[in-house]
């Protein structure tokens, strides 16, 4: 995935063959599937380096969003190591609101010797939710606390944070990005299918190594 200068990090329904992947017009927008039984495999997780793009920080129209008690970037970010409640993951945000929380962040995880990590997801992906489950395991949730500063970037239907999106190349979730928050550059990137892929099932221990590694 990609990125740009003065940052600004900018996830479609799944289907059980498409996964959460960006819908197409052979494969259009449809309800939200119910579970899915996890796949057999453990699955290799993917990294990648990427150079910053330039970009310009213009503000997509999108709906309102209701502001966070406490959090005047919603519920993206709450603030300089306080966790993102469970019952607030899932909670839609303006394309403003998530630039103030990737600013905020940026300067937290510099202050703090931590990392920014990009969350793009929607409540509607089996595989999100089930990363989200994993997230608050004892040794993942320890992980993020420790090396990361979170914003979370819910796409929506696919219709919302479309530049973010563009800017790191998000065509399925749930896809995770690491900043450097020092130099706004990307350092990883990984995108996990846990649910809907066929041998992509990861451990919390998995993820957790993933995490620590970057």
């Amino acid at each position: 995935m990609k990125f740009a200068q003065p940052v600004f990090l900018l996830l479609g329904f799944c289907s059980a063959s498409l996964g959460c992947a960006t819908p197409t017009k052979e494969h259009p927008v449809g309800p939200a599937p119910g579970s899915a039984a996890p796949a057999a495999a453990a699955p290799p997780i993917s990294a990648a380096s990427a150079q910053a793009n330039a970009a310009a920080r213009a503000v997509e129209p999108t709906r309102s969003a209701a502001p966070t008690p406490g959090s005047k970037t919603g519920s993206a970010y709450f603030g300089c190591g306080e966790p993102i409640p469970s019952a607030r993951l899932w909670d839609e945000t303006t394309e403003s609101q998530v630039l103030e929380a990737i600013d905020a962040a940026k300067v937290c995880a510099a202050q703090h010797g931590r990392r920014l990590l990009l969350e793009f997801v929607a409540p509607w992906c089996e595989d999100c939710q089930e990363m989200a489950r994993l997230d608050e395991t004892t040794l993942v949730a320890a992980t993020l606390k420790e090396r990361f500063e979170r914003v979370r970037v819910n796409v929506g239907k696919w219709d919302r944070h479309e530049g973010l999106r563009k800017t790191f190349d998000v065509r399925a979730l749930a896809t995770y990005i690491v900043i450097d928050a020092k130099t706004s550059k990307p350092l990883a990137k990984t995108t996990l299918e846990p649910i809907t892929k066929p041998g992509q099932k990861i451990s919390a221990e998995e993820w957790a190594t993933w995490l620590k590694a970057h």
